[in-house]
């Protein structure tokens, strides 16, 4: 018994020091080159599972493209996704989110109008930046197929779990054969749910064009890392190590 207290105040204790942490992660540092625009290509933002992920930064180096990183939400109660300021992105920007199928689930193109998110700490924003997560207003939320009802979406996410999140100049359009998924014009600062059409359809491509190039900043609230093979097989010899124990306890 005394071995088995010993590795849970050990384990607690390495949880403890990762999340006291602040990570980011950068697209060519960290993830090796540039990012792919579908979840086949996404650049996997691994790591410590416990450890947060509060940044990811990176450069569009050609115009029209696309970067799309898959993430763990581990709290999706707090989950957010900002594009910062104008000088950490240097270009009008738009954020998507799909969930580990690559099914659409929230669009933004420029932040919702509003001074603050009630339960999040997204202030500085900039103009023609992007924010998808809670605590905007509730008729922010709204159906692509309805873009112009306030309130015609509700907030939310599936649950805990991994996730794509895709940057894009605001002109590239997420679609599914030549359909776009969600609604690409005006009202622009409303978070959309997708089209019911094509709700329950991955991503395959992407439409429209743009020569804008520019460096990016995604904050992140609610997000870690994607547990690295390393890691799942640690947990594993622990959780092992654990059973073995109350085993030969009985």
């Amino acid at each position: 018994m005394k071995h088995l207290n010993l590795w849970l105040s050990s384990l607690t204790a390495v949880a403890l020091m990762a999340t006291a942490g602040a990570q980011i992660w950068d697209e060519t540092a960290n993830g090796g080159g540039d990012a792919g625009d579908l979840p086949s290509s996404a650049q996997v933002v691994s790591g410590v599972h416990t450890m947060p992920l509060t940044r990811i930064t990176g450069r569009m180096a050609t115009g029209g493209e696309v970067d799309m990183f898959a993430i763990l939400i581990c709290n999706p109660d707090q989950f957010f996704a900002h594009t910062g300021n104008t000088s950490e992105t240097t270009y009008d920007t738009k954020l998507t989110l799909f969930d580990s199928q690559g099914r659409p689930l929230w669009m933004n193109d420029d932040r919702p109008n509003e001074t603050a998110i009630t339960g999040h700490p997204p202030n500085g924003i900039g103009g023609l930046r992007s924010y998808i997560g809670g605590g905007a207003s509730a008729g922010l939320y709204r159906s692509s197929d309805t873009p112009s009802v306030a309130g015609s979406a509700t907030w939310g996410l599936p649950g805990p779990g991994l996730y794509y999140l895709a940057i894009s100049h605001w002109q590239r359009n997420p679609r599914v054969g030549s359909a776009d998924i969600f609604h690409e014009s005006s009202p622009y600062d409303p978070i959309y749910a997708p089209k019911a059409a094509a709700a329950g359809s991955p991503i395959d491509n992407w439409g429209g064009s743009t020569t804008t190039t520019g460096s990016y900043t995604i904050h992140l609230g609610g997000a870690c890392f994607v547990p690295e093979p390393a890691s799942m097989v640690a947990l594993g010899a622990g959780l092992a190590g654990l059973l073995g124990l109350r085993r030969r306890k009985k």
